[in-house]
């Protein structure tokens, strides 16, 4: 298993969701298309890391010009990137700069709603690792009998009163995840780093400015493990099964002959 590069979750998600998709962008390199909720989503944590490291002391006001300003960076690149507006995947019967519009309305409603439901003081909060440095964007990388699995979490919250550590994703779209991917290599990455059991993690959807919680105690270390031991043995087999159905937001949708 040492021929293929590091994996991480991005790539677990991909390959088990639809093979010939992560051949067609990670190995084939097709070109990809693009999608304003990718720039919402860097804009809006970039807001979020921008009050959450202040340890919530900002104000709205200072955290939404985080968000325009990452926001008009990450939109200039893109379009330079993809000049192409046929390539760029647009949500509902718009055009694409209603959606970018639209979009730029929602992800400064996105950051006024959190910082409405987090406030300073608040039970579970990001966990200090060193004295004023909250735990974001924390890196991790995880060895599982050989394949290395990198990557971040985006904010590690602690409950005040019993201590418990509680990893979270923020999510800037409309649907919680039902794949146990990510948390599950979360709570495993968080314990290696911490020495903590991790039972529960949650993703904080930004869209209904709530949590939802997972229950992670179901999930073994070797479990996880064989999920990436597995993905490797995939790719070096040369194995992409095609999963055509959910294909509306596939980047590599114009490349692929499975298409729905």
């Amino acid at each position: 298993m040492g021929s293929v590069k590091a994996m991480s979750v991005s790539r677990l998600e991909t390959y088990a969701s639809c093979g010939h998709s992560y051949k067609l962008d990670r190995v084939d390199k097709e070109p990809r298309r693009q999608a304003v909720w990718f720039i919402q989503g860097t804009a809006v944590h970039g807001g979020l890391e921008h009050y959450e490291r202040s340890l919530r002391q900002v104000s709205v006001d200072e955290c939404l010009a985080v968000f325009e300003r990452v926001w008009h960076e990450e939109l200039a690149k893109a379009k330079d990137k993809q000049p192409d507006p046929s390539m760029w995947m647009i949500g509902g019967n718009r055009k694409l700069e209603t959606d970018i519009a639209k979009r730029f309305e929602q992800g400064r409603e996105q950051i006024e709603g959190y910082i409405a439901q987090n406030q300073p003081g608040d039970d579970l909060s990001p966990v200090e690792i060193a004295p004023g440095e909250p735990a974001l964007e924390v890196g991790f990388e995880l060895d599982f009998d050989g394949v290395k699995v990198l990557g971040y979490i985006d904010c590690v919250r602690e409950e005040r009163a019993t201590g418990r550590l509680v990893p979270e994703d923020w999510k800037t779209g409309r649907n919680v995840p039902t794949g146990p991917f990510q948390l599950a290599t979360y709570r495993f990455a968080l314990e290696e780093l911490t020495g903590q059991t991790i039972e529960y993690a949650r993703y904080w959807m930004c869209r209904e400015n709530k949590p939802v919680t997972v229950d992670l105690r179901k999930y073994t270390r070797e479990e996880v493990a064989d999920w990436y031991r597995q993905l490797v043995t995939g790719i070096e087999n040369k194995v992409f099964l095609p999963n055509p159905g959910d294909c509306f937001t596939c980047t590599v949708k114009p490349s692929c002959k499975y298409a729905a």
